[in-house]
């Protein structure tokens, strides 16, 4: 009997697609079973700002107000006219515009749907999404609901530690420990993950986003220099260069080389928090998992985890070997691929 239900349900499983997404606050990554990454845009979206009297339906609004999807609203940031914005629909890993991100979604996903196949798709996809470990049961509800309106058969849910562990080559079924520091756009997560599952996690709301403001303000304070947060983020990955804003004197465009000792100090508050955070998991883990840890040491991934200076201040903290994955921003797509 149950072989061959699992017989019926790979005959199915190549009527459908099987689309893995990572739903991050910076950037989303959507994978296709058999196509591997197809998507790896922003998770942005640019819309004519709502008016409170504009005479028209809900549903002529709505189709009215998108603009443009991920690079080329990230493109529009900061030098959009005053009647349309730039939307991050996530914020700090939870969503914070539900109707921004189904249009998001709705657009990626129609992409890919329109991949051509060798066999023809007649059933509704399954989707399998990651999420933060510490994200509530309401968001979960409204993601779920949100991707069954977009037009996924079957939508899974799984943390994005257990995901990055997967992606890292950690079996499910092991009973060792791996400690995976999350460093997002929005928010760090530190876990330790064993068998499958988050043993001990935390979550910090100091992220990437955090280190390019960081940046912004250190620049204000010490040049009287204002500058963009797409402008402070080039400088914390290039790790200092020319920068150009405007001057708060006297209101002209002004230029000014930042030195790469000056991008550590300007975001080094919010590394040492990291650091710390990584202490307190692992005050928090069971004993045996220790020796684990100790040979294995700590794993950095995420958009963040190159940040320059982070590994070795984490080793001064704990004394222990930290490494940074390889492609350390496609880690948990890489576990969704291996999930499906």
């Amino acid at each position: 009997m149950w072989l061959w239900q699992e017989k019926l349900n790979k005959k199915l499983d190549r009527l459908r697609w099987s689309v893995g997404i990572d739903l991050g606050t910076g950037n989303t990554l959507i994978y296709l079973k058999e196509r591997g990454i197809v998507v790896n845009e922003p998770t942005m979206i640019s819309r004519r700002k709502r008016k409170r009297w504009t005479g028209l339906s809900a549903p002529e609004l709505s189709q009215m107000r998108a603009i443009s999807y991920g690079y080329k609203a990230k493109e529009m940031l900061n030098r959009e006219p005053a009647t349309i914005e730039v939307v991050s629909p996530i914020k700090s890993g939870c969503v914070a515009d539900l109707e921004a991100l189904e249009k998001l979604m709705s657009y990626f996903l129609k992409l890919v749907y329109e991949i051509p196949s060798t066999t023809f798709k007649i059933l509704k996809p399954k989707v399998l999404v990651s999420i933060p470990s510490f994200v509530n049961q309401v968001n979960k509800r409204a993601i779920k609901q949100l991707f069954k309106n977009t037009g996924a058969e079957k939508v899974e849910l799984v943390e994005q530690p257990v995901l990055a562990a997967l992606g890292l080559g950690l079996s499910a079924d092991t009973g060792s420990g791996l400690v995976i520091v999350d460093v997002g756009a929005g928010k760090t997560e530190v876990s330790v993950v064993s068998m499958g599952g988050i043993v001990v996690g935390k979550n910090i709301f100091i992220s990437g986003n955090t280190m390019d403001f960081d940046i912004v303000n250190y620049i204000k304070m010490k040049y009287g220099l204002f500058i963009g947060t797409v402008s402070a983020e080039r400088l914390k990955i290039n790790c200092g260069g020319l920068v150009r804003g405007r001057d708060l004197e006297t209101g002209l465009p002004k230029s000014v080389k930042i030195s790469e000792s000056e991008i550590s100090e300007a975001i080094g508050l919010s590394l040492g928090k990291i650091a710390l955070l990584v202490v307190r998991v692992l005050d928090e883990t069971p004993p045996e998992l220790m020796n684990d840890i100790l040979k294995k040491g700590i794993v950095l991934v995420g958009g963040g985890a190159k940040t320059k200076g982070l590994v070795r201040l984490i080793e001064d903290k704990t004394k222990i070997s930290c490494r940074v994955a390889d492609e350390p921003n496609l880690v948990t797509i890489k576990g969704c691929s291996s999930l499906l």
